[in-house]
């Protein structure tokens, strides 16, 4: 005799949907990742906008004052840059965070640009290593400056979104960006002649070439790094 309750509901078999996991693809090419980041910019550029909207209008809020107070004073001036970093670059980072989320076809909001305040000194800290390397970089013979300035690009989600540590960060993103420098490196000048095409008819066309900049930079990341639709 069997203890089984005849009432029962049946039980289903079926399992839980599995997130996404998009591997790394090396290989990656520029006019497919442009191709496939146009069609994701489709839903997507009130999103990044509004993403943007935040960071100028807390830009301009946290800057002003600064222009009333010493502003011919040293002290100040750093001062003022140490606190426009603080607040801007968390958000920086969450307008990148932005991209790499619509790359991988997770939730995105324009207010996901602050959640990154959690780490905002890693972040800050990154950022300042970064562009003092860079600055050696260019002080030297310039080439090295651009070497960085191209291979360090990544550094900043990394250290977000695999939780790295500043240096580890910025060796992770040289290392992985050597391997494709040069394509990198053609990306970048590809996006910079989109930005002024875009800028000639009175700026118009930066309406469609801001988010799809924004999510290009999110294709070739989760092209390089892999990420989950969980990002």
């Amino acid at each position: 005799m069997t203890d089984a309750n005849p009432y029962q509901t049946p039980q289903s078999n079926l399992q839980e949907p599995q997130a996404v996991q998009y591997n790394v693809n090396p290989n990656w090419d520029i006019g497919d990742v442009f191709r496939e980041a146009w069609q994701l910019t489709s839903g997507y550029k009130a999103t990044i906008w509004g993403a943007l909207l935040i960071y100028i209008g807390i830009s301009i809020a946290v800057s002003l004052p600064f222009e009333f107070i010493g502003k011919d004073s040293p002290i100040m001036i750093l001062i003022s840059q140490i606190v426009i970093g603080l607040v801007t670059y968390p958000l920086y980072a969450g307008i990148t965070m932005l991209g790499i989320k619509r790359s991988v076809g997770a939730a995105t909001n324009a207010f996901m640009v602050f959640d990154y305040y959690a780490k905002v000194i890693p972040i800050f800290l990154l950022y300042f290593l970064m562009i003092i390397l860079i600055l050696i970089g260019f002080v030297l013979l310039i080439i090295p400056g651009i070497y960085l300035a191209v291979a360090y690009s990544m550094a900043i989600p990394l250290l977000v979104e695999k939780n790295m540590g500043i240096w580890e960060a910025l060796e992770t993103s040289r290392k992985t960006i050597n391997k494709c420098w040069f394509r990198m490196f053609g990306l970048y000048v590809v996006i910079m002649v989109l930005i002024i095409l875009a800028l000639l008819p009175l700026g118009i066309g930066l309406i469609w070439a801001v988010p799809l900049v924004n999510v290009v930079m999110g294709v070739v990341y989760r092209n390089l790094f892999s990420v989950g639709q969980n990002v």
